[in-house]
């Protein structure tokens, strides 16, 4: 299975920002505990790549790196034993970089311009962010009517109460940081487990319907 079909088949992104090394590990295992199998390790602390590294030979998840923003970061995700990148903008650069490297690759966009293009240089799926900022689940079914051929991951106001609703817009994927931390967003295991198993019920109760 390639990186992008497994997002697909999985959907749920759990993306991992901490304040160092030992805290974004132990965020990332306690997803996988709960039954999340896509983990996404932002570049925003350092050794990033190192986490990437440690979770990149589990079986069964697919990790990649997030917040990408130049060839420098998508090396060390590469070598670390990233299987896909995620940008916060569209660069054309990182991606010929990852279709290069066998890489799934997602990229920020908003306006329907902006999503278009990024289409049109080859990303694999779309990220808008905030989606909470432009009308959520609605603002996703508008742009996939007129562009239904187009992966769209979301990120930014998804949650539990809503997953259903973004799925059924046309979202491809999402992304989840405070929804499984909680408010605090402080790294409690225990709590980010409990959370990462109501959002693996859920899709798999979606699944079923």
């Amino acid at each position: 299975m390639s990186p992008l079909e497994f997002i697909k088949k999985h959907k749920v992104i759990s993306v991992i920002r901490a304040e160092n090394e030992s805290l974004a590990l132990s965020f990332a295992e306690a997803c996988i505990e709960g039954g999340l199998r896509l983990i996404e390790v932002t570049f925003s602390f350092p050794g990033a790549e190192r986490v990437i590294n440690s979770l990149s030979g589990r079986e069964d998840v697919l990790v990649g790196a997030g917040t990408v923003l130049d060839i420098e970061m998508a090396e060390k995700a590469r070598d670390a034993g990233a299987r896909f990148l995620v940008s916060p903008h569209t660069d054309e650069a990182l991606i010929n970089f990852a279709k290069a490297n066998g890489m799934a690759v997602i990229q920020g966009a908003f306006t329907s311009s902006e999503i278009v293009r990024a289409w049109k240089l080859g990303v694999d799926m779309v990220k808008i962010f905030p989606v909470s900022a432009v009308g959520g689940p609605s603002y996703v079914k508008a742009m996939k009517e007129p562009l239904p051929q187009i992966e769209i991951m979301t990120t930014g106001g998804v949650g539990l109460d809503n997953l259903a609703d973004f799925l059924r817009a046309g979202a491809s994927a999402v992304g989840l940081s405070t929804a499984l931390t909680g408010r605090g967003g402080g790294i409690d295991p225990e709590t980010i487990t409990a959370n990462a198993r109501l959002f693996a019920r859920k899709l798999e109760k979606i699944g079923r319907a």
